[in-house]
C-alpha cells in the first residue's frame, strides 16, 4: 500500500515535519558549537574551483564576518606566497598518498601587521574515478594555544633550569628583599635549606659581608637594566667566606616585581689565578722574585734612584761546580740547598732589596738607595759581597751530607754601569763570566774592558763555526814513550786549530768555547774518526805494531753523554779497521761524576769491544779516587801540573809517589805528562813511573811529520820487538 501523501516513514515514525525540525535543530546546535569554539568550515568544489565559507572562516581569514561562496582564490589569495607553496605542496602530498584527510597548520597575516596562526582539518572526497572532487574541513585559530603552550613549555623548561642549575639561583623581592625561591645549587653554595631562607631577606641570614652591597646592585640594575658578572663577597651558613660571580635580571612572579639572581662560587678561580699571577712573577721552587719581576723592579729602581739622585747596585750570584751536587746526590738534595742559599740571600738584605732567582743556580741581588761617593758605593758592595761569599760558604747539613757551596758574584753598579734593566743584567753576566774564569769563589765589578773581551768571545765563537765548515782542525800527535826502552809505546792525539789570522792555536784557547756553545759534538766527532783513520793508515803501512802500539783521544763530556757514543765508536773502528785494542779513550774527573751509572754502563760496553780507558789529568780532582774502584780504567795520566815542580816542590813528589803506589797496587798502568827536563824523567823512575809524554822525547806533531818520526824509529822499534 502506497505511502500517504506528504508523510514520512521513519523508524521513529517522524513526520516530514519533525524530521526537518530536527535537522535544523542539529544544525543550530553544530553552528553554535563552532561559534563557541571559534571554529570556521570550508567546503571547496574543486572541479570549478569554488569555494563556500562560514562566516567564522572569513572572519579568521581576515574578511567581514559573513559567510563567503566566491572564487578559492579570493579566499586563500591574501595568503603570503611561501604559506601558498606550503599548502599546495600538502594537498599535493595527499593526494599522492591517497590519504583520506588532510592536517594543515599556517600562519595568515592581517592588515595591522600581526598574523594569525591557523589549522585546517579536511576530508577528501572523490569521484568514482577516483579523482578528486571535494574537500570540505574546519579553521581554527590557534595563536592563543600555541603560545599558551610555548609559555608553558619556557615556565617547564626555566623550572628545570632553575632547579637543576649547578650555579645558585634565587628569586627576591625587590622591595622586600625577601627570598620568594631558591634552588639546590643555592643550598650547596651557602649550607641552607629552602626552608630556612624562603620568606627571609639576606640581610636577616647574613649571607652578604656588606649589607648595602644589595642596594648598590639594585640602583645599578634600575639605570642599566642588567646586572652581569659582578664580584661580591659573602658568608656561607658557617661564617666561611664565599667570593661570588653574580649577575642579576628584574622578573614578574605573581605580578610582583622581583630580581633573579645567579650566584658561582669563585673563590678556587680566584686563588688559581692569584696563584697563576704569583708563578708568573715569581720562582716556584724558592719563592723568590724571577726574572720578570727583577726586571720590573729593576725599571722601577733606575727611575727612582735617578730622581732621588742615589746609587744602586746589583750582583749576579752563579753556585761554582753546583752541578756536581745534582749529579751526584741527586736532585732533591740539590734543590734543598737553593733554597738555604734563597734563605741566606734574603736574610742578609734590607726589606727593600730584592733578591730573585733567574732559574737553575743563578741568583740576583738588586740594593737600593745607597748614597755617597762612587768610591764609597763601591767600597759598600764589595763588603756586602765579601759577607755573602762568606755567608754561603758555611756548611749545610742536608740528607745526610755536609755540603758547602761558593758563589761567583758579577756586580754593576746602577746606573754607572747602565740606563737600562737589560744593559745591568747583561753586563753583571759579563763580570759574572769573569769571576767564573778568574778560579770561581770571588767576586767581579764590571768593567768596559770586560765588553771587549765578551765581544772577542764572540767572534772567537764565530770564527769557530767557519772554522768547522772550512776544515781548519788538525790533530797533532805527541809520542808516549816507556823510557825503560826508549820506544814509542803510544801516542795522543792532541786537536790544534790553523786560525787564518793567529796561525796555529793550542786547544786551551778554544776548548772551552766549543763545550759550551755545543760544537764540541761534531768536533769531537771528527777527532775521533781521523784519529782513528791514522792509527789504520799507520797499522796497514806496518809503521806501529797493533799489540805495542797505542793510540790515545780525548773525550768531551758531553761528547761520552750522547746517547749513541758507544755506536758512533764502533762505527770509526769498523770504518777504518782500526783494532779496537789499539784505542785507548782519555776521560776526565767531569765525566765520572756526571752521571756515574750511565758512565760505567759505557765503559763496559767499549771495553768489552777491546777498547781501553785512561784518566786523565789524575789527582787534580776531589773525587778521583772515590770513583776509581768501579770503573773499568787501566790507565793513570799524572797531571803536568805535578810534573813540572816535582824535583823542587816535596809535596807534588809526594802526590807522584802516591800516585804511582797506588796504579801499582791496582794493578794499573801509569803515563806522566809534561815531561820536559831529563831530571823530571829520572825522578820519575826512580819512583817506578815508566811510560811518560813530553818535549823531553817529543813535542806534538802534524800527522805526516809523526810518521817519519815513526819512520826513523822503525829500526829500533823492530830490535826492540824482537828482544
Amino acid at each position: 500500500m502506497p505511502n500517504p501523501p506528504h508523510t514520512v516513514s521513519s523508524p521513529a515514525g517522524l513526520t516530514h515535519a519533525d524530521a526537518l525540525r530536527l535537522l535544523k535543530e542539529t544544525g543550530e546546535r553544530l553552528e553554535l558549537a563552532l561559534e563557541l569554539a571559534q571554529m570556521g568550515t570550508w567546503d571547496l568544489d574543486v572541479t570549478c574551483n569554488r569555494l563556500q565559507a562560514s562566516a567564522q572562516a572569513a572572519f579568521l581569514h581576515g574578511m567581514d564576518a559573513q559567510p563567503f561562496d566566491d572564487d578559492a582564490e579570493q579566499f586563500f589569495g591574501r595568503l603570503p606566497i611561501e604559506e601558498r607553496h606550503r599548502m599546495r605542496e600538502a594537498y599535493r602530498a595527499a593526494i599522492e598518498n591517497c590519504d583520506d584527510y588532510l592536517q594543515l597548520i599556517y600562519r595568515f597575516q592581517l592588515k595591522n601587521g600581526t598574523s594569525r596562526l591557523l589549522e585546517s582539518r579536511a576530508r577528501i572526497y572523490r569521484d568514482d574515478q577516483g579523482q578528486l572532487s571535494r574537500l570540505a574541513g574546519t579553521l581554527m585559530d590557534i595563536t592563543q594555544k600555541r603560545a599558551q603552550a610555548a609559555l608553558e613549555a619556557s615556565e617547564e623548561k626555566f623550572a628545570k633550569a632553575f632547579h637543576s642549575s649547578p650555579d645558585s639561583i634565587t628569586i627576591t623581592e625587590i622591595e622586600s628583599g625577601r627570598y620568594v625561591e631558591v634552588n639546590d645549587g643555592f643550598c650547596r653554595l651557602t649550607g641552607f635549606s629552602a626552608q630556612e631562607v624562603v620568606g627571609r631577606t639576606a640581610h636577616e641570614i647574613g649571607i652578604w659581608t656588606d649589607t648595602q652591597q644589595r642596594e648598590f646592585m639594585v640602583d645599578e640594575l634600575r639605570q642599566k637594566g642588567r646586572v652581569h658578572h659582578r664580584e661580591m663577597s659573602g658568608r656561607d651558613k658557617n661564617g666561611d667566606p664565599l667570593v661570588l660571580d653574580i649577575s642579576v635580571d628584574f622578573i614578574t612572579l605573581n605580578d610582583t616585581a622581583c630580581l633573579l639572581m645567579n650566584a658561582r662560587d669563585i673563590g678556587q678561580l680566584k686563588n688559581a689565578q692569584a696563584q697563576i699571577h704569583h708563578l708568573a712573577y715569581h720562582d716556584p721552587l724558592t719563592g723568590l722574585p724571577n726574572r720578570a719581576l727583577l726586571m720590573d723592579r729593576l725599571s722601577q729602581q733606575l727611575s727612582l734612584l735617578q730622581h732621588q739622585n742615589l746609587r744602586g747596585a746589583l750582583l749576579f750570584l752563579d753556585l761554582d761546580h753546583f752541578k756536581h751536587i745534582n749529579d751526584s746526590l741527586g736532585h732533591p738534595v740539590g734543590d734543598s740547598v737553593l733554597n738555604v742559599v734563597a734563605a741566606r740571600l734574603e736574610a742578609s738584605v734590607r726589606q727593600e732589596d730584592t733578591v730573585a732567582r733567574l732559574g737553575g743556580d743563578e741568583f740576583v741581588v738588586l740594593i737600593c738607595g745607597l748614597d755617597g761617593s762612587l768610591d764609597e758605593v763601591t767600597h759598600k758592595v764589595r763588603v756586602l759581597s765579601d759577607n755573602l761569599r762568606d755567608l754561603l760558604a758555611e756548611p749545610m747539613f742536608l740528607d745526610g751530607h755536609r755540603l758547602q757551596v761558593t758563589p761567583s758574584i758579577g756586580i754593576v753598579l746602577i746606573p754607572d754601569d747602565g740606563l737600562t734593566p737589560a744593559d745591568l743584567l747583561k753586563r753583571a753576566d759579563i763580570a759574572l763570566y769573569r769571576a767564573k774564569d778568574s778560579g770561581r769563589n770571588t767576586a767581579q765589578f764590571f768593567h768596559s774592558s770586560m765588553q771587549q773581551a765578551v765581544s772577542q768571545r764572540l767572534r772567537l765563537e764565530n770564527d769557530l763555526r767557519l772554522a768547522l765548515a772550512r776544515n781548519e782542525f788538525h790533530l797533532h800527535f805527541q809520542a808516549q814513550v816507556d823510557c825503560r826502552t826508549n820506544q814509542i809505546t803510544g801516542a795522543e792525539a792532541l786537536l790544534r786549530w790553523q786560525h787564518p789570522e793567529y796561525g796555529l792555536l793550542p786547544p786551551d784557547q778554544f776548548v772551552q768555547i766549543l763545550e759550551e756553545s755545543g760544537m764540541i759534538l761534531e768536533v769531537g766527532s771528527r777527532i775521533l774518526d781521523d784519529a782513528c783513520k791514522i792509527g789504520g793508515l799507520l797499522l796497514s803501512q806496518g809503521l806501529v805494531s797493533k799489540d805495542r802500539f797505542l793510540m790515545g783521544v780525548n773525550i768531551s763530556p758531553r761528547q761520552f753523554r750522547q746517547s749513541d757514543f758507544v755506536e758512533r765508536v764502533e762505527h770509526s773502528l769498523k770504518q777504518h779497521q782500526l783494532p779496537a785494542t789499539m784505542l785507548k779513550l782519555e776521560i776526565t774527573e767531569g765525566i765520572v761524576i756526571q752521571n756515574l751509572d750511565d758512565t760505567i754502563l759505557k765503559m763496559r760496553s767499549l771495553r768489552d769491544l777491546g777498547v781501553g780507558f785512561a784518566m786523565d789529568d789524575f789527582g787534580t780532582g776531589y773525587s778521583s779516587l772515590t770513583y776509581l774502584k768501579r770503573l773499568p780504567v787501566d790507565t793513570l795520566k799524572i797531571d803536568q801540573s805535578f810534573v813540572q815542580d816535582a824535583t823542587s816542590d816535596p809535596n807534588d813528589a809526594e802526590i807522584i809517589r802516591a800516585i804511582v803506589a797506588m796504579a801499582q797496587s791496582l794493578n794499573l798502568h801509569v803515563i806522566a805528562e809534561g815531561v820536559e827536563t831529563p831530571e823530571q824523567l829520572a825522578f820519575l823512575e826512580r819512583v817506578g813511573c815508566y811510560n811518560y809524554q813530553g818535549y823531553l822525547f817529543s813535542e806534538p806533531l802534524p800527522g805526516p811529520q809523526f810518521e817519519s818520526l815513526l819512520q826513523l824509529r822503525r829500526p829500533a822499534q823492530a830490535t826492540a820487538s824482537q828482544d
